[in-house]
């Protein structure tokens, strides 16, 4: 079966990896779980990329998921990005 889109993610620079439906889920989740250890200063300077987690539980940056997504006929075009997918063009 080929390769498709599951949901989107961000992954932290120490690979810590928060998913959701869409980006902001992922930023909720992020927030409401580092907020024990730092305050909301300290968790804006984490580094961070915003992706997607694949069927083959991959994670990837939004340029390699618009790649995926098209090739799987999960969308027929992308609609706010020449080259990125955005959780919007799957939903």
């Amino acid at each position: 079966m080929k390769e498709f889109i599951i949901c989107a993610a961000i992954r932290l620079d120490s690979g810590k990896i928060y998913y959701g439906h869409r980006h902001p889920h992922c930023i909720e989740a992020m927030n409401g779980e580092l907020s024990w250890t730092m305050n909301r200063q300290q968790i804006k300077t984490i580094g961070k990329l915003q992706g997607f987690i694949t069927s083959n539980n991959r994670f990837v940056d939004r340029t390699e998921a618009a790649i995926i997504a098209l090739e799987a006929k999960q969308i027929e075009k992308l609609n706010y990005s020449t080259t990125e997918l955005y959780s919007e063009d799957l939903y």
